[in-house]
């Protein structure tokens, strides 16, 4: 019972932000139909944006930094993968797209990934990075088990922003507008929308919304460079699952967490896989639900 409650406590934290950066990849790939490979990178020059302003390149300690202080660089942090993310839209991907370029486009996302991490890895050296935490959390003893409150908060705070994110493409003129994209571009463009920069935001969007969650996360455990680009990847395996439905992809990043932690902390009498597998075991199971979606999908067709 007390395993049971810490992986589900852990599990449900780490899939909530896996499947909050899925509502992201879902998101651009309904208005665009281009998956922004880089998007995981993105989220790290965020997350390194904001440890640099919170506590430049010195030692971090958990008391280090001040509230206000984090608060500044939180914004700052946001800002820049917004920036970024939209940047990389218009500057990247969207000329390729339009001439329906696919290895354009593509080729284009993986470069402005590469091109993100090679500045990381030179500015960000070292083999891992303490994030500060400004808010005092401690843990609960709940039946035997010992849950971290910051777990819960993260998966609280993922919600509430997955939360908001649907409130803003259902309620909202903006999110018509982008409905509307989604489902006929140029129509769209042909009765006065401005397409372009409606995308352009919404990518800015998705990329500051997936940044929260990740740097709300970051001081779980030690951070490094690939960290924030596994976000992206089970971000894009959570949307890929699901053939990019912003609601069900959340799901299925839940569902990616609680699977990590079951592999990584369960075991059966003497048997057990390990944190090895933790990586392994959920894209192969993910690999094998799209192959299935795409046979039966080539069923259809024939």
């Amino acid at each position: 019972m007390a395993l049971a409650l810490q992986i589900l406590a852990s599990g449900f934290a780490a899939g909530a932000v896996y499947g909050l950066v899925g509502v992201g990849h879902s998101v651009v790939f309904r208005l665009t139909g281009v998956v922004h490979f880089a998007f995981g990178e993105l989220i790290a020059l965020g997350v390194f944006t904001t440890l640099l302003v919170a506590a430049g390149s010195g030692p971090v300690s958990q008391t280090s930094v001040g509230g206000g202080r984090f608060v500044v660089a939180l914004v700052i942090g946001l800002l820049v993968t917004a920036a970024a993310s939209a940047g990389s839209y218009f500057l990247a991907i969207e000329p390729y797209r339009a001439r329906g370029s696919t290895i354009g486009w593509v080729a284009a996302s993986l470069a402005v990934a590469f091109a993100v991490r090679t500045l990381l890895v030179v500015f960000f050296d070292r083999p891992a990075y303490v994030f500060p935490d400004p808010l005092p959390f401690g843990v609960w003893q709940i039946g035997g088990a010992t849950i971290q409150q910051r777990s819960l908060f993260v998966a609280g705070a993922a919600l509430v922003l997955a939360a908001a994110g649907a409130w803003l493409l259902t309620r909202t003129r903006f999110g018509r507008a982008l409905e509307a994209v989604a489902q006929d571009f140029d129509a769209a463009r042909v009765v006065g929308l401005p397409v372009t920069r409606l995308v352009g935001v919404a990518f800015a969007l998705a990329g500051a919304w997936a940044g929260l969650a990740a740097i709300l996360a970051a001081p779980s455990a030690a951070f490094d460079v690939d960290a924030a680009a596994r976000y992206g990847l089970y971000g894009l395996l959570a949307a890929a699952v699901v053939w990019f439905d912003p609601r069900r992809a959340l799901v299925v990043g839940v569902a990616i967490g609680l699977v990590q932690a079951t592999i990584t902390s369960a075991h059966v009498g003497s048997g057990e896989l390990g944190p090895a597998y933790r990586d392994v075991v959920p894209f192969a199971l993910g690999l094998a639900l799209l192959a299935v979606r795409a046979r039966r999908s080539a069923e259809v067709v024939e």
